[in-house]
């Protein structure tokens, strides 16, 4: 459900989750980005794929999907850059060359250190912090597993998700921090308020503690 949490990160950041006419970047075209991909196409996008294996290339353009080198990849201009591939990918150089409002995607530490996130925030760029982005599956698994709940339940437990992006965004903004500062609090009051597993924790999706 990838796909689903950009949407809602787009709703957020700009009100509209529609996606006619929207430009989506996609760093990284295995299993997760090529889903993404064909999602966000079918949805009205217009796709542009990179990977690092230039194989794919003939693959994505078969799909319809424009294609980029990937060390252009992450700059082009976009409406949404979507790194789902290696992580470190966003360092103060990259994030100086970024041409987009909003950075989402299932990426693993996308950020070489906490400080990128500083840099985003000082250029008006929306980043969701990677393990909220990512914690869809994991929570997931947690409402079945630890708690019992039956698909569609836990489907609706994933889909809150999508609140929590709103409100970390909305935090940020009123609070002038950055969403990872936000994502961080957030989870240090559910830890210690015993609320049940939601987002997991940034320890928790790093390090599988």
């Amino acid at each position: 459900r990838s796909s689903d949490l950009v949407l809602a990160a787009l709703r957020a950041a700009t009100g509209s989750a529609a996606m006619a006419g929207r430009r989506v970047v996609i760093s990284g075209y295995g299993s997760v980005g090529a889903h993404l991909a064909a999602s966000l196409r079918a949805a009205g996008a217009g796709v542009v794929v990179s990977d690092i294996d230039p194989a794919k290339r003939a693959v994505a353009e078969k799909q319809g999907l424009a294609w980029a080198e990937p060390e252009k990849a992450l700059t082009l201009t976009a409406d949404v850059v979507i790194p789902a591939a290696v992580g470190g990918v966003l360092d103060p150089g990259t994030v100086a060359r970024l041409d987009t409002p909003l950075v989402v995607g299932p990426a693993n530490n996308q950020l070489t250190d906490d400080t990128v996130a500083d840099a985003l925030a000082a250029r008006g760029i929306r980043w969701i912090p990677d393990y909220v982005a990512s914690a869809g599956g994991i929570l997931y698994t947690l409402s079945r597993e630890a708690e019992g709940l039956g698909h569609e339940a836990a489907l609706a437990r994933v889909e809150t998700i999508e609140q929590t992006v709103a409100g970390l965004l909305e935090a940020a903004e009123a609070n002038a921090t950055t969403p990872l500062q936000e994502a961080a609090a957030l989870a240090e009051r559910r830890l210690t308020s015993g609320a049940g597993p939601r987002t997991p924790s940034p320890r928790a999706l790093r390090t599988g503690a």
